[in-house]
């Protein structure tokens, strides 16, 4: 009974938690929904390349985001410890800092995306058609890195704020303009494979927008 009562008693904390966990929750889940969008709306195409284009390149970029998650979690954490302290200059240097250093990491990234794309490449039996559009959608979605991990550096650090609202509002400002143009790019406009990548690109960088 009295373990009853003081769960009761701890609601608001756990209300607090899951708060606080939903939207990093949600993050993880929107890296890999962003490419599958993509290859659902590629995949109405005439063409099986088409789709297993998208599908390569949209799990190389997604294999690029996980390795890079730390940018989400040691915001959370660093802008936790400025927040509990009330010490809003550090709050806004952690910010300042990570996003630095995201743009830092979609540099290197950048420098290094053709040997990446061999790599990835390489070890599969495809034909050149699919192996062509895989190239040229991790290609253009690479334009989007500095604001796919600049929305890692936001999420991370309005939940390190406790500020649980806002990352809900980047990520579904970034999936619905990401469904929207993908319909528009690919099938209104034929832009194909490239409408996909840059469908992406734009919700990107909308939703870093926002979070600025």
């Amino acid at each position: 009974m009295s373990s009853i009562f003081s769960a009761a008693g701890h609601r608001p904390t756990h209300r607090q938690v899951w708060a606080l966990a939903t939207p990093m929750i949600l993050s993880n889940i929107s890296v890999p929904l962003v490419g599958l969008v993509d290859t659902a709306v590629v995949g109405h195409l005439d063409g099986a390349h088409y789709l297993g284009g998208v599908a390569v390149g949209a799990t190389l970029i997604t294999f690029i985001l996980w390795a890079a998650g730390f940018l989400r979690m040691g915001t959370t954490g660093f802008a936790a410890q400025a927040c509990g302290a009330n010490d809003g200059n550090r709050l806004r240097l952690v910010l300042l800092q990570a996003l630095w250093l995201a743009l830092l990491l979609a540099l290197l990234v950048w420098l290094v995306h053709e040997p990446l794309l061999r790599l990835g490449l390489h070890f599969l039996d495809s034909s050149e058609a699919l192996l062509e559009q895989a190239s040229i959608y991790f290609n253009i979605r690479l334009l989007s890195l500095p604001a796919a991990l600049g929305n890692f550096v936001l999420i991370g650090w309005f939940i390190g704020a406790q500020r649980a609202r806002a990352p809900l509002f980047i990520l579904l400002t970034v999936n619905l303009i990401n469904i929207a143009l993908d319909v528009l790019f690919v099938v209104g406009l034929e832009w194909g494979v490239a409408g996909a990548a840059w469908a992406t690109v734009v919700a990107d960088y909308a939703g870093l927008a926002l979070g600025l």
